[in-house]
This record gives structure tokens, C-alpha cells and sequence, in this order.
């Protein structure tokens, strides 16, 4: 069983922002895995959460990996182009990213977006199932096919 652990916010939000000044991901742009203290792996055996700070006027480059995963906007707003499809969110939606589908963020917004994550990463590694792969294209960015008003 996994021990309850408490992730303060004001402790993620100052390393979010720390690590923003100097690394960023072309795919996440700034995220950080929450671990399980006592062990240093994910937070769950199957299950891992990110928290992912979107910066304003970044879009990030496309790529896909098998496992799926749950987001919820934790704050600010932005758009996610998923296998082509455009939805826009905001503060309180959550959206999925299905297993193997091409997924990228945008923030065109003066303020920063906040994402968080659930996905079951661990367990597709634990199988050797896990894969992700890049969007191979000039701009690394998929061609828009529709938008999702739902």
C-alpha cells in the first residue's frame, strides 16, 4: 500500500518557478514528477502525477507516448491540440490524452496555466510497454483538423 503523503503547494509552486529560470521541456515545457517519498518512485505503483506550469506565449512542440493520462486545470487557461483536435480550457476543466495520441499545449495567455496530471506510466514501464515519440515535422507542430466545442 502506499502511505498517505501531503505535497504542500506553496513548496511545488517555488520549484516550478525556480526550475522555469533554467530547464524546460520542448514537450511539457516546465513539469515536475511528484514521488513518493519513501521510495522515490511515482506516487502510486501504476500510477504517477505531474505537475506542469505552461508559461504565457508557449506552445509546445507534439509527441506521443503509450501511456494515457487525466488533466486538470489547475489554473489559468490555454488550448491542447490532441490527433489534430483543438480544445480549449480553463481553471476547473479536465481533458484526456488517450493512449498513443499526439498531443501538444498552448498558453497564449499573459499569464501562466497550470496543469496537473495523472497517468499510468509506471505500469506500461513495468510491462516494457513504454514508448513516446516526437512529432517529426518542420515546426514540430500537427496540422489543426478540428475544434472540439464541447
Amino acid at each position: 500500500s502506499s502511505p498517505l503523503y501531503n505535497y504542500k503547494w506553496r513548496e511545488t509552486r517555488a520549484a516550478l518557478d525556480r526550475l522555469a529560470q533554467f530547464d524546460a521541456s520542448p514537450f511539457d515545457d516546465v513539469a515536475l514528477e511528484y514521488t513518493n517519498p519513501a521510495t522515490g518512485g511515482p506516487v502510486l505503483p501504476t500510477m504517477t502525477c505531474w505537475i506542469q506550469l505552461l508559461r504565457p506565449g508557449v506552445h509546445t512542440r507534439a509527441h506521443r507516448q503509450v501511456n494515457s493520462a487525466v488533466y486538470a486545470v489547475f489554473e489559468g487557461s490555454g488550448e491542447s491540440i490532441i490527433n489534430g483536435q483543438r480544445f480549449v480550457w480553463e481553471k476547473g476543466d479536465m481533458f484526456v490524452v488517450p493512449p498513443w495520441a499526439w498531443h501538444e499545449h498552448a498558453n497564449p495567455a499573459s499569464e501562466a496555466a497550470i496543469l496537473f496530471s495523472i497517468q499510468d506510466t509506471p505500469v506500461m514501464k513495468t510491462l516494457g510497454l513504454y514508448r513516446e515519440e516526437p512529432y517529426v515535422a518542420d515546426d514540430g507542430h500537427q496540422p489543426l483538423t478540428g475544434i472540439f466545442s464541447g
